[in-house]
């Protein structure tokens, strides 16, 4: 893209104002502040955020940075084959509908407030908790340097090179460091519905729009891209996938989204089990509608030479952006691709450090106040996110890579959730093993793949899981029922009894 002072400071100025809004909402808005001291506050802001701002934070695992500079470039390279995302967010969102409800339950009645303390009530085993933490952290960390990665890119791409990457992804990463450990998740909350709601705006106009400037339409673009590249419409692209993969990555995906641990620090702040309902609806809503725009409108990024060539370094969709509208439209989708990392990394950071707080230094200093927990929780943040920024200014691969990876060992943590939530012999023997022997499987396949290009019909996160779920099984067969698990059943039982009678439930 060339650069002229005009364009630059157009696109800086739109960034400047974009940051000086969240500023307000973050440090000066009544909503953003913390009314109290309290962990909870801090963690899960009070479990009081209605759907629509739950909805926003929950759309934040699809919804990201990286969509819009890797997956971008993917599709733009291969075509059809990224559409996965448009089958798994759809999916995901879905299944979540079925599970959160149990989740939001258990956590208003026993005050949890990571995934590790949700695996602590139902198993009731210290090492599992803690080896749940540990792998969470390990896990979901790659998302956060990469997102800090992408925001960098898009810096460079929003101030046509005047700024580079590395200095964008430190600014913009120490601006979402401040928030968090000023206020936690209320502050999350609202730069997450501000973020959210721009970015669902701009990308179901932006995309529409740029689809019908640059190509004249839908079935025009399938035609033109047709005629250059028809590999590009098929899942295989060339023999280079196969259905198998195609399908692995989609149940990866779409069971990989209740893996998270942030999935469950979303689910927490919920005021009321029909408000997670309507979240898990519309994210699936939009999730679809978003996918589809942004991946059908970077195959044909294949048509131009200049977008292909911005490919390789992941800047694809700005550069269809300026072409298609010039830059006041570049300087708006740099703002959705700033809002979309920024509320992922302000999630998982967040939550990150509250499973660091409660689940690794508590268990050894139980009698520390709340308050004391909220000043090591923001510490815990500060260095987390040091660190995270530290590599992912650093060399990286194609950040989609590091993705699919991180998403085959997030899938092994769902067996543990949905045995836990649906089968009352599941117990901490099948969810330990079951766990383990998944996750090395899925991360050698993984390995293997990528160090000597050795092929199989399943990924390893696949393998890994039938892996997974087949010991799990065998485990809750051969060892007795955990005696605490009728008690946790019977208070859902409960629960959705009060619900048919329309009596208010009252959780302590």
């Amino acid at each position: 893209m060339e650069a002229s002072a005009g364009k630059v400071t157009i696109t800086i100025c739109f960034m400047l104002a974009y940051f000086a809004l969240l500023i307000w909402a973050a440090f000066f808005s009544k909503t953003g502040k913390m009314k109290d001291n309290s962990i909870e506050e801090f963690a899960v802001g009070s479990r009081n955020f209605g759907w629509i701002m739950v909805l926003f934070t929950m759309m934040g695992l699809l919804i990201t940075a990286s969509a819009f500079a890797s997956w971008f470039a993917w599709a733009t390279f291969e075509g059809l084959i990224v559409q996965y995302m448009l089958v798994y967010s759809t999916v995901g969102f879905l299944f979540s509908y079925m599970f959160a409800k149990k989740i939001w339950i258990w956590g208003r009645k026993f005050n949890l407030l990571t995934q590790p303390d949700y695996i602590q009530l139902r198993y009731r085993s210290r090492f599992l908790t803690t080896l749940f933490g540990v792998c969470s952290i390990l896990i979901e960390a790659p998302w956060v340097i990469m997102e800090f990665a992408a925001m960098g890119i898009m810096v460079e791409a929003l101030t046509y090179g005047v700024i580079g990457a590395k200095i964008g992804t430190l600014v913009v990463g120490a601006f979402v460091i401040s928030y968090i450990i000023y206020s936690g998740m209320k502050a999350v909350a609202v730069t997450e519905l501000i973020q959210g709601f721009l970015s669902s705006v701009v990308i179901a106009v932006g995309m529409i729009a740029i689809i019908y400037k640059l190509f004249g339409g839908f079935g025009p673009l399938y035609q033109q891209v047709m005629s250059v590249s028809p590999d590009s419409l098929t899942l295989t692209y060339n023999g280079t996938y196969t259905y198998e993969y195609w399908t692995s990555i989609i149940i990866t995906g779409s069971l990989g989204i209740m893996g998270w641990a942030s999935f469950f620090s979303r689910i927490y702040t919920s005021r009321s089990v029909m408000d997670i309902k309507k979240v898990s609806f519309w994210s699936a809503a939009i999730g679809c509608v978003f996918t589809a725009l942004l991946l059908i409108a970077a195959m044909g990024g294949i048509l131009f030479p200049e977008v292909v060539e911005a490919a390789g370094k992941e800047m694809a969709f700005f550069v269809m952006a300026e072409k298609a509208f010039g830059p006041v439209f570049l300087a708006l989708c740099g703002i959705v691709v700033l809002a979309a990392g920024m509320s992922m990394v302000s999630v998982i950071t967040n939550s990150h450090g509250i499973i660091i707080t409660e689940n690794f230094v508590k268990p050894f200093c139980p009698n520390v106040s709340s308050a004391q927990r909220v000043k090591i929780a923001r510490w815990s943040i500060l260095v987390y996110g040091i660190i995270a920024l530290g590599i992912a200014i650093g060399d990286l691969p194609n950040l989609y890579t590091i993705a699919l990876i991180a998403y085959e060992g997030i899938t092994q943590v769902v067996p543990v959730i949905i045995f836990s939530l649906y089968w009352k012999r599941s117990n901490k023997w099948g969810a330990l093993l079951g766990f383990t022997a998944g996750l090395i499987i899925a991360i050698v396949v993984a390995m293997l793949i990528i160090i000597y290009g050795q092929s199989f019909v399943w990924t390893g996160g696949v393998i890994g899981l039938a892996v997974n779920v087949i010991i799990h099984v065998i485990c809750g067969f051969v060892c007795p029922k955990d005696e605490h698990v009728d008690e946790l059943f019977d208070m859902i039982r409960d629960y959705e009894d009060e619900m048919d009678g329309d009596v208010k439930p009252v959780l302590a």
